[in-house]
């Protein structure tokens, strides 16, 4: 009996991840991935300030702070009113996840790069070296949640930047 309802929960298991299934029609929610070429992901750029998305670690630095926006980029804050700090600049760095910082030098991943900004003058970071290949590239197959439904990666469509929810006809694969 245990037999039978460990094959039967296996084939349910199975037959819910078959990308040749066609019984299965309708709306649901799914993550989808969204892709960048390698030279979008290089493209790092000074912008206005932004709202923070996905806050991560800070550094401070003089007067200023460091704030790091999970696979967004960095953003820049004025803390020399330490009552009312302010956002002055955000540094767009696609799938960043960590920064440092030494001496007048920024340091950052951006993808599986190493990029060095010269920090000087806070608030205009001026990138002065970039050392492809430092990192091992992150698994973007899957999104980084369990048990989701989500549209298989397509790599010829570029890398993974992010997953975003939404709702699609019946997608092929779940985790």
């Amino acid at each position: 009996m245990i037999r039978l309802l460990f094959l039967l929960s296996i084939g349910l298991y199975l037959s819910a991840c078959n990308p040749n299934r066609s019984d299965i029609t309708g709306k649901m929610d799914a993550y989808v991935p969204v892709y960048a070429t390698q030279n979008e992901i290089q493209q790092v750029s000074v912008e206005a300030q932004q709202p923070t998305v996905n806050a991560a670690k800070i550094y401070a630095y003089r007067n200023y702070i460091f704030q790091n926006d999970l696979y967004n980029g960095i953003h820049i804050i004025d803390n020399t009113d330490r009552n009312n700090p302010k956002k002055i600049a955000f540094l767009k760095l696609p799938l960043n996840t960590d920064i440092a910082i030494k001496g007048n030098y920024l340091y950052a991943n951006n993808y599986v790069d190493l990029v060095v900004f010269n920090i000087a003058d806070p608030a205009k970071p001026q990138l002065v070296k970039r050392v492809n290949n430092a990192f091992p590239p992150a698994d973007q197959q899957y999104p980084p949640f369990k048990n989701v439904y989500f549209v298989c990666p397509d790599k010829g469509k570029g890398t993974v930047l992010r997953w975003e929810l939404k709702n699609i006809d019946m997608p092929k694969c779940r985790r």
